[in-house]
Order: structure tokens, then C-alpha cells, then sequence
């Protein structure tokens, strides 16, 4: 196996290892459903996906991070699954490859996204302000329902014409278009933004897209969706009037599985940092604790405690500090091997 290859492999461990808790959530089921994406990618999916934005992504190019998870009355301003996730992805692009994050979630959703992705370094301006400023990101309201979702993907795409799109703990529909908790409580459109309409207009319009997820709720998880109904214990049937399971039918062209998808998130700007020879393009541990508390700050909750806590899925701070050592240390090691030639 080639060293870029075993670096991949490492982060992806590191971003797999199941550790997050509530009462009922199904366990043992991370590493099988990341065993399902690899087997059908062939490749590291962090190195794939970091790999898909260096090919796609040049300078001044505008990308699409869409985050938000969670619904009003249990999380009314999201959870703190995947606004980090997206500051990291947005920081990553911008530092690393001179694109120009366009950050999109449902308005409830959007204060702890900003709060995160400034907490990271990047100043979220407004349309004006982003077209004239470096090292900046601007944010954008998704619409609820289906329709209007619809409507409203064709329109940014065709007005921002972004050179790839991310997709961060963003739940998708099933095969009856229905989106569920992974616990297979059901979420009609008229209460969620239909964001996959984004990842199903990106094809037509050439766009690559990469899918964060950490359950087969979320988009870009429909490339394991078999996987999904046979490993998940809601998979097959949510046990809502639907029964048509947990998963999502919506695709990406690289789907990232992880524990957690802000882990997924960090692994991709980790595999980055990697193949362009920067570490700096991961952020370090007192960022990530600023991150982390930022989106508290913007009332997203813990998603695990329904808590406006510093934890994510039930991990403390600490844990979200602790894996980015980690990280660091497996893509310091990496570059060593690489300056010496191997």
C-alpha cells in the first residue's frame, strides 16, 4: 500500500472509532457501515474526498458547505453534529485552496454555523463584503419544504456556479421522501430543508460532491443504502406510517462515514493537509474548543443530551481537542515519510 494510502487508512480509523452515547442509539454499527462505504470506494474516502477538492477547486472558485441537523421542539437551533464540522471544511478550502466557502442551512440553524465558522478564522460577510474580501465566507437560508428547496437549489447553483459541493450531518430522504432520525422518527419536508435537491441538480450540472454522515440518514449516504437497511436496526423499517426505513436514498460522488460527522469533517481537512503538504490547513486544539463552544453560543445542542453542553453525540470537548491531535500527529508522521523520500 503506498504511504498516501496508509495515511488515508490511519485518519480514516481515527474518525471511526464509536464512542458516542445515548439511551437507545444503536451501537456497533459505525464500523460495519464504514466498512460498507470502503468496500464500494475501493479507497481511503477522506483521501478520496480531499482528493475531489484539490482536482475540482482552484482559486477564487465558490464552494457550497451545507450543514444543519435537528428539528424545533427537541434541538430548535440544530445540534453541534455539523456546524464544526462545516467551519472546519469551510477553513480547509479557503486556507488550503483558495476557494471561497458558501455556507447553506436552514435559517434556525444558521446562527451556530456562523458562530463556528468565524470561531475558525473566516469572517462570515455578506454578498458585497464576499465577492471583494479573502479569507472570508458568506451564508445562505435554505428554504423548507420540497418545492421550495427545488426551486431554490437550481437558482443558487445557477447564480453561484460552485466548483463542488459538501454536504456535513445533513439528513436526505428515503425512497418514500420521507427523513427520519436515525431513530426513525419521522420529518416531513414542510419541516426540513430539502437541500438533496442540491446534490441530485449538482449532477447535471457537473458539480462533484462529497456526503458526510455518521448513521445513512444523511446525503451522500444513498451509496451504501443496501448496507444501511441491513445493518441499522431501523434500516429496513423506521416503524413510522412510511416504513420505508432510516436511510437515504440521495447519492455523492465520495461519501465520508464516521462516527460523527464533524469527525468526518476533520478527516477530510486532515487528508488535505496531507496532500498538499500543509499542516496548518487542519486547525489545532484550542481552535477546535473555540469551534465547539461557538456553536453552543449559537444554540445548537448537544445532539445525544439535548443540551446547550460543549459535547457532541455525547462526546466532551476534550474528545473533539483529543482526535485532533491525533490527526495532527498521523499527517505529521505522514509528510516525515514523504520528506525522506519514501
Amino acid at each position: 500500500m503506498a504511504i498516501d494510502e496508509i495515511v488515508g487508512d490511519s485518519i480514516d480509523r481515527a474518525i471511526n472509532v464509536e464512542m458516542r452515547f445515548r439511551v437507545g442509539l444503536p451501537r456497533g454499527v459505525t464500523y460495519p457501515l464504514y466498512e460498507a462505504a470502503r468496500k464500494k470506494q475501493k479507497k481511503p474516502l477522506t483521501w478520496l474526498a480531499a482528493k475531489l477538492l484539490k482536482d475540482s477547486i482552484k482559486p477564487g472558485d465558490n464552494v457550497f458547505v451545507i450543514t444543519g441537523a435537528g428539528t424545533p421542539p427537541g434541538l430548535p437551533a440544530g445540534e453541534t453534529d455539523g456546524p464544526p464540522g462545516a467551519a472546519a471544511i469551510a477553513r480547509a478550502i479557503e486556507f488550503g485552496l483558495g476557494g471561497k466557502p458558501i455556507l447553506i442551512s436552514e435559517e434556525r440553524n444558521m446562527p451556530a454555523v456562523i458562530k463556528s465558522t468565524e470561531a475558525a478564522g473566516l469572517a462570515v460577510y455578506d454578498e458585497a463584503l464576499f465577492k471583494q474580501r479573502r479569507s472570508c465566507a458568506m451564508a445562505i437560508n435554505f428554504p423548507l419544504g420540497d418545492a421550495a428547496g427545488k426551486k431554490a437549489a437550481a437558482a443558487l447553483i445557477k447564480k453561484y456556479k460552485p466548483a463542488a459541493m459538501v454536504f456535513i450531518e445533513k439528513v436526505g430522504p428515503n425512497t418514500k421522501g420521507i427523513y427520519h432520525s436515525i431513530m426513525g422518527t419521522p420529518r416531513t419536508p414542510d419541516k426540513i430543508a430539502s437541500a438533496y435537491h442540491l446534490a441530485e441538480q449538482a449532477k447535471t450540472a457537473g458539480v462533484p460532491t462529497i456526503g458526510i454522515g455518521d448513521g445513512g440518514n444523511e446525503i451522500g449516504c444513498g451509496v451504501i443504502k443496501e448496507a444501511v437497511s441491513e445493518i441499522q436496526p431501523f434500516g429496513k423499517d423506521c416503524g413510522c406510517p412510511c416504513h420505508g426505513g432510516v436511510g437515504t436514498v440521495t447519492e455523492c460522488d465520495v461519501l465520508v462515514f464516521a462516527a460523527v460527522s464533524n469527525w468526518g469533517a476533520y478527516g477530510i481537512a486532515a487528508a488535505l493537509a496531507g496532500h498538499l503538504g500543509d499542516r496548518e490547513i487542519l486547525h489545532d486544539e484550542a481552535t477546535e474548543l473555540r469551534i465547539v463552544q461557538a456553536s453552543v453560543d449559537g444554540g445548537a445542542m448537544d445532539g445525544a443530551y439535548s443540551r446547550l453542553i460543549p459535547y457532541v453525540d455525547g462526546t466532551s470537548d476534550k474528545m473533539q481537542a483529543a482526535l485532533i491531535t491525533m490527526l495532527h500527529q498521523i499527517i505529521e508522521n505522514g509528510l516525515k515519510e514523504y520528506d525522506r523520500g519514501f
